[in-house]
């Protein structure tokens, strides 16, 4: 008689015995393949999340003394201008572009300019000579912008600005009725220097959402009063100098590899890397993805923790039935049976009771993997907000000078409106679901855990010779 007919006999005659290690199997098998799914879901919804995400880094000039193409102007005034004679062009934004991994760019240079326009008043006062400026924001298309891209506007009539540019304009429905103009319609920009070009209005767009940073504002930091254009015109307008982008922001695909993709744009010869600065900003995805990667590394020590433990467990039941198994042992061994056979035939009793408790534990698993998956999720989630600080806000510093009057007003800053503040996004419920690889894996860690366990507890009994293991019968 064969070890596996010896087994499907024993498991089939000890039926209280194999319905106890039916049930610690399916228990065992059930955590651990509910541990199994929850981290594959997390993994699945950790990688969804860097690509739905992304990542970006600034490039800008760098407006220090370590850049040999800086150069600062003060005139009799005492005012003070800085400029680079190598400003980030397109032909720079193209050979960032040739790094891979690089999905997308926003190229922005932001200048005040009088229009002669009758502007949507803002809440802060400012000087009679800014009555008539606004931000002029010439970008590398409106599409790519950060204002269209993010729904904060919306275009609802004509057309973008293209990525190409040109002496066109995207401006304000608000502004564009204000001042009865229309899709076709030129207007005149001025900076300070005398320094004039024309833009011809091509599309309107509409605020959708009013974010805080452009509401207690003045009237040319108002995104109303925001006309978008094509760089040629900037270029135009700062023809004394080598006009380019002040800042392009460039888009990744994967945030995990923002900082090797930034270190393999730096072995790019081809750019003089004195003359600019990167700096990488992936705080979205790492808001976002926080409370998944402590929730991952939870659930996969909780993995290991019932693994070991369900290891443990089965050890010592099992090796207290190979003690209560002594005379049979001893029998098998009388008749010439040999110890590998024997234990053999253990291993083959608990492997077929595992087949069908593994195979339950999916229909187990799938009833609590979800809910305790995401519960916990939350409970994390709960906890990383908590201890995460809430950041401050730098916009735009407007401030009364000390003897002054309303109409007296300082201005400071880029009129970008700051950096908002940075809350933890909300995660996306767990998708959790028990599939085939799930099924496989927990096979081969069950059938792992069940050969030492047997191995461990047939030690005991296996080591003694023959003629001790009879005695012990007597």
């Amino acid at each position: 008689m064969g070890f596996i007919k010896r087994a499907f006999l024993y498991v089939t005659k000890k039926r209280g015995k194999s319905a106890l290690l039916f049930i610690i199997l399916l228990v065992m098998a059930t955590f651990v393949l509910t541990g199994l799914s929850i981290e594959k879901a997390t993994r699945v919804t950790q990688e969804n999340l860097r690509y739905a995400l992304g990542g970006e880094f600034e490039m800008a000039p760098d407006y220090s003394e370590n850049n040999p193409y800086y150069k600062m102007e003060t005139d009799d005034e005492g005012n003070f201008a800085i400029n680079t004679k190598m400003p980030v062009t397109q032909e720079i934004i193209d050979k960032v572009m040739e790094t891979a991994g690089i999905k997308s760019y926003d190229g922005m240079s932001l200048c005040l300019v009088s229009t002669n326009l009758d502007v949507i008043p803002g809440t802060v006062p400012v000087k009679d000579k800014y009555r008539d400026y606004v931000y002029g924001r010439f970008v590398t298309g409106t599409e790519n912008s950060k204002f269209f891209r993010d729904e904060t506007l919306g275009l609802i009539e004509g057309s973008h600005v293209p990525v190409e540019g040109g002496h066109v304009a995207v401006i304000s429905k608000a502004l564009a009725e204000k001042n009865g103009l229309k899709i076709g319609d030129t207007i005149t920009l001025t900076v300070d220097d005398g320094e004039k070009t024309e833009i011809k209005i091509i599309g309107l767009f509409e605020v959708l959402k009013q974010e805080q940073a452009y509401t207690n504002v003045n009237s040319f930091d108002k995104l109303e009063n925001q006309i978008f254009s094509g760089i040629q015109a900037y270029q135009e307008l700062m023809s004394d100098y080598a006009a380019g982008y002040q800042s392009v922001v460039f888009g990744v695909n994967d945030p995990a590899q923002l900082d090797e993709i930034v270190a393999g744009l730096k072995q790019n010869d081809a750019i003089d890397w004195r003359a600019f600065k990167v700096e990488t900003n992936n705080k979205t995805y790492q808001a976002a993805a926080a409370p998944l990667e402590k929730f991952q590394s939870l659930i996969t020590t909780v993995l290991i923790l019932i693994v070991a433990v369900s290891a443990v467990v089965l050890s010592l039941i099992l090796t207290m039935w190979a003690k209560s198994r002594v005379h049979e042992t001893g029998v098998l061994l009388s008749v010439g049976i040999r110890k590998t056979a024997i234990i053999g035939q253990y291993l083959a009793e608990v492997l077929l009771i595992a087949v069908f408790a593994f195979g339950l534990s999916f229909f187990s698993s799938n009833l609590i993997a979800g809910q305790i998956g995401n519960s916990l999720l939350q409970a994390q989630v709960q906890s990383t907000e908590e201890q995460t600080a809430p950041q401050d806000d730098n916009g735009l510093d407007i401030k009364m000078k000390d003897d002054a009057n309303q109409d007296d007003v300082m201005i400071n800053g880029d009129g970008d409106g700051g950096e908002s503040v940075q809350k933890n996004a909300p995660v996306t419920p767990l998708d959790v679901a028990i599939g085939l690889d799930n099924m496989v894996l927990l096979y081969l860690i069950g059938f792992t855990i069940i050969v030492l366990s047997v191995g461990v507890s047939s030690a005991s009994v296996m080591r003694l010779k023959p003629r001790e293991i009879l005695s012990k019968m007597s």
